[in-house]
């Protein structure tokens, strides 16, 4: 298991193996409205979300959807019970064909895989909460997580301002193997 403690948010994490079914994304933390009404959790890849998971807090639901290229999907909403300052404890699960996502405990969504759960390339939180940490499990953990990585080539130059107005996703290197994924 590879944990983060107090990130700041919004945060950004690179994924230095990749997803494989088995794989869990853990989040704890607590609803902090002032910091905005809703609260996001994203599987990336380059300029692609393959997995966006919002809770909208004042409406009490919460969106699972992807994009590509900034072009979304259908949404998929459910109820959502989270309200400002309750902590929580967001998994999402990979599976074959799909993610589950469990809140607290219980399994409150499911989403069918509209791109390879392979190409995922980073995680980002934003929004309106405090994490207290994230983990990161069923990983083989054989290229030192822990470890400086600063010249792994993610096949673009990052996730720059992630979280901010100013963000502008990043773009694949033309010829980049990781770019495989989406042609």
């Amino acid at each position: 298991m590879h944990t983060i403690d107090h990130p700041h948010v919004p945060f950004i994490h690179p994924l230095y193996e990749p997803l494989h079914p088995g794989s869990e994304l853990s989040f704890h933390g607590k609803v902090h409205t002032e910091d905005g009404d809703q609260f996001v959790v994203e599987l990336l890849s380059g300029p692609h979300i393959v997995l966006h998971v919002n809770f909208r807090i004042y409406q009490n639901i919460f969106v699972l959807n992807a994009a590509s290229f900034g072009n979304w999907g259908a949404e998929i909403r459910h109820d959502s019970h989270l309200y400002d300052g309750d902590h929580f404890h967001l998994h999402i699960h990979v599976h074959q064909s799909h993610y589950d996502i469990e809140l607290n405990g219980h399994r409150i969504g499911h989403f069918d895989h509209r791109f390879p759960y392979e190409s995922v390339q980073a995680v980002g939180v934003r929004g309106g909460i405090h994490l207290k940490k994230v983990e990161f499990r069923g990983f083989p953990f054989q290229s030192g997580w822990n470890h400086d990585h600063s010249n792994h080539d993610f096949g673009h130059g990052g996730y720059i301002g992630y979280g901010t107005d100013s963000y502008a996703p990043p773009q694949f290197h033309s010829g980049h193997q990781h770019g495989r994924h989406w042609h």
